[in-house]
């Protein structure tokens, strides 16, 4: 009886996962729950319900290695970067439980911002390798990976907060624009 490898290796990249996403929404329960005023700037909540909504995502696309046959420690490895690049993003724009209370969100984004999304881009070139290193194969949304990077690498570079505002308003565009056209696939 042949076995496949494939969920004892999705296990630790689910783990990863999962606590990102318990992180997540602890923070968002803080904020909720905190006593002290909390002034949330806009671009920064809505860069914590982007990173929601990239874990949620990247759970899915994991469905697509199911494929692979040939599994070494360095593959598993890499498998594991990019869950990991993402929850260290996460830890990076989710403050500290002793700076929440009361805490500016605005102060704090640009804080965080140049390591935060350096965290992304990690993320998201480890993404574009994926189906070159794993499935022998061009990635079927680089253009769309390329384009992501290009945002992240500017939102690292800039503290201008209409770059900011804009950029984060064109991430969430070409994520939508991404899971309308390719998101809603998955071959069984």
């Amino acid at each position: 009886m042949k076995y496949s490898v494939f969920p004892f290796l999705s296990a630790m990249f689910a783990v990863l996962v999962a606590l990102g996403i318990a992180r997540l929404i602890s923070a968002l329960a803080s904020f909720a729950t905190t006593r002290e005023p909390t002034h949330i700037y806009w671009v920064h909540g809505a860069w914590i319900l982007f990173v929601l909504l990239l874990y949620i995502h990247l759970w899915w696309s994991l469905w697509d290695l199911r494929a692979v046959e040939s599994w070494t420690y360095f593959k598993y490895l890499f498998l594991l970067l990019g869950p990991a690049a993402l929850y260290t993003a996460t830890s990076l724009l989710i403050p500290a439980s002793d700076d929440a209370g009361g805490f500016d969100s605005r102060e704090y984004y640009f804080r965080v911002h140049r390591k935060f999304f350096a965290a992304l881009a990690i993320t998201t070139v480890w993404g574009m390798l994926l189906y070159p290193g794993f499935m022998g194969q061009r990635d079927p949304v680089l253009e769309w990976l390329l384009a992501f990077l290009a945002v992240m690498v500017v939102l690292a570079l800039t503290r201008s907060e209409k770059a900011h505002a804009g950029l984060t308003i064109a991430a969430w565009a070409l994520f939508f624009t991404w899971v309308i056209s390719f998101g809603f696939q998955h071959s069984s």
